[in-house]
């Protein structure tokens, strides 16, 4: 394909509306993925916090986490953010801390 057929075929796209549609789509799937990495980075600083104050305490493991999960719920409620993230993730969170932790303590 030469580049002037290249060039006609972008044209042709942007004139029928398909290139701008497109356009338009693919501006909201990245606007969508920065947004949702943001709320999980800012969830994992969360989380590190909890778990960090859980282990000075808290003892047993059990306890901590509960404990951890308690007060990352408790924050996210009050900052009207708890309806952002599953439970799922919130676990996902307080394992990646406490892996993050035991790796610092090496």
């Amino acid at each position: 394909m030469t580049t002037n057929n290249l060039i006609n075929l972008v044209e042709a796209l942007w004139q029928s509306g398909i290139a701008p549609a497109l356009l338009i789509l693919l501006i909201g799937w990245a606007s969508e993925r920065v947004t949702r990495n943001k709320r999980l980075t800012n969830l994992l600083g969360i989380a590190e916090a909890a778990v960090k104050w859980a282990e000075v305490t808290f003892d047993g493991g059990q306890t901590r986490k509960a404990q951890a999960i308690k007060s990352i719920t408790d924050y996210l409620v009050k900052a009207d953010k708890a309806h952002l993230f599953t439970a799922k993730q919130i676990d996902e969170a307080i394992e990646w801390a406490v892996e993050k932790m035991k790796e610092a303590e090496k």
